[in-house]
């Protein structure tokens, strides 16, 4: 390269080159190698210990530094907070919040992703008060701090502490989620409140971080487990938790549908709720299959509801049961809902069913509150923990290929909707199944109890210290199902003295 003198400018042919388009390949794909390089340390078990402790940091030295700053405060101890899972459109995250605002008197403050997440139930707007916090609630680590720090000074003053654990924590969805959940226990243990899980699963394959996760946590909260496989899980991997039930289960209440009752009630036949999963049919096409299946109820003289449960992206319900209605032999016998139903009115329409075939847990819970025969599709093994507590392991089947016979297959003869039971209804034994005296159907076969405190057999040493107490889930004067919840799955205001 020619030098120039001081002042002097450099020729054309000194000045610098603009990139070529080969050298703009290798500069764009050094910066996304070294972009995935950081994410892959960040997300690792590592990384994220690292940045939830300086969270944590950060959070302690925020709350030294505005400890005398003057404004108002909530009295002490006066409020419980809850984290909530994604929601938006999904009927069993709605039913869940619903059950924990059931069993948790005074203020509630509720974390969650979005305006429009959740609907707070006209009887609770007063005393419920919202943190949007999608960054949090999804486990997004880059830009959180407000939504941290305004946690935090919930947290300083709150009662309590719960997370509803569902399917998340065991980092099967999103590492960084399950992470995060768990950190915020722990936070909220070093601020004074208490902190627990409520209601959640854990699968047989997780995820290490989250399992590690939840293990630092458990030394702090308590952990309430919704069912014996995931209890037996958990202790296997070294994890303390209190095995107990669903929220669901413990709330009752129905609504009528008033866009919905009149087609339920304008026929005596029995109807049928079915359900079609978007999040299966992502991995498996069955609406060939449901097809087949509602062609066969209709033709064999009931008529079918198609329920979707989950009404969003990514997962949406709606799309695949419209395809399975538009596909039917029978339309006029097939009702397809296009809008999600509050839980109250789920509850109100499989009281009113036949069975329900459905691909979502918290649809059959809701059925099974009401005593209604469930066929449940296996999702992510959550789904054979609830039916070992009601021992229908039967009705618990796999989402592949030929599952509309198995359906056919596991419909007991001597429950079918279309015969009558001993007190007359053809309705079948539902009603066999919701009568506290455990009455049988004419053939003499009485329904499999439904109760949600089932034990395991064989050595209990590992869940020793957990209540044996059990209270009725659906304690009011209409309740019509044998099901029991223990009170271990209930805020500690709600669990009775013995």
């Amino acid at each position: 390269m020619p030098m120039t003198k001081a002042g002097e400018s450099a020729p054309t042919d000194a000045r610098v080159q603009p990139p070529t388009a080969a050298g703009v390949k290798r500069g764009t794909r050094l910066r996304r190698g070294l972009y995935a390089r950081a994410r892959r340390a960040l997300l690792s078990d590592t990384g994220l210990r690292l940045a939830h402790a300086v969270e944590r940091t950060r959070v302690l030295a925020h709350l030294r530094r505005s400890g005398s700053r003057p404004g108002p405060r909530p009295a002490p101890r006066e409020l419980d907070a809850v984290m909530l899972p994604a929601g938006g459109g999904n009927i069993g995250d709605q039913a869940m919040f619903e059950a924990y605002l059931a069993n948790t008197p005074g203020e509630v403050l509720a974390v969650m992703r979005g305006a429009g997440a959740y609907v707070i139930p006209d009887e609770d707007r007063a005393r419920v008060r919202v943190l949007h916090a999608p960054l949090l609630s999804g486990g997004t680590l880059r830009g959180r701090w407000a939504e941290v720090r305004a946690l935090a000074d919930e947290l300083r003053v709150a009662r309590s502490f719960a997370v509803i654990g569902a399917d998340i924590m065991d980092g099967g969805y999103n590492r960084a989620e399950a992470v995060t959940r768990a950190e915020m226990l722990r936070l909220a243990r070093r601020l004074g409140a208490g902190a627990r899980v409520l209601g959640f699963s854990w699968g047989e394959r997780v995820d290490d971080a989250a399992s590690r996760a939840l293990a630092r946590a458990a030394l702090k909260a308590r952990l309430f487990v919704r069912d014996p496989i995931s209890a037996e899980r958990l202790d296997r991997a070294g994890i303390p938790a209190l095995e107990s039930a669903d929220l669901v289960f413990t709330a009752d209440g129905e609504r009528e549908p008033a866009d919905l009752a009149a087609w339920v009630t304008r026929l005596p036949d029995p109807v049928v709720i079915v359900n079609l999963s978007g999040l299966i049919e992502r991995r498996t096409d069955l609406v060939p299959e449901f097809v087949a299946l509602i062609d066969r109820l209709t033709a064999d003289g009931m008529r079918v509801v198609l329920l979707p449960h989950c009404l969003r992206d990514g997962d949406d319900d709606l799309a695949v049961c419209r395809r399975a209605g538009e596909a039917a032999a029978r339309p006029d016998r097939v009702l397809l809902m296009e809008r999600a139903l509050r839980p109250a009115e789920v509850r109100w329409l499989t009281a009113r069913a036949a069975a329900v075939v459905t691909g979502r847990m918290h649809l059959s819970i809701l059925a099974l509150t009401q005593g209604t025969p469930v066929a449940v599709l296996r999702t992510r093994g959550k789904v054979d923990g609830l039916a070992r507590m009601f021992d229908l392991e039967r009705y618990a089947l796999d989402p592949v290929p030929g599952i509309g016979g198995e359906v056919g297959r596991a419909r007991s003869p001597t429950c079918s909707p279309t015969r009558r039971c001993a007190s007359g209804s053809r309705r079948g034994c539902r009603t066999c199944a919701r009568s506290r005296s455990g009455s049988s159907c004419r053939k003499g076969r009485s329904p499999p109890p439904l109760r949600a405190d089932r034990r395991r057999s064989g050595s209990e040493s590992s869940h020793s210290s957990r209540p044996s107490c059990t209270r009725r889930a659906n304690s009011g004067s209409r309740s019509r199902t044998s099901s029991n919840v223990p009170c271990a799955a209930m805020p500690p205001s709600r669990r009775c003295t013995r």
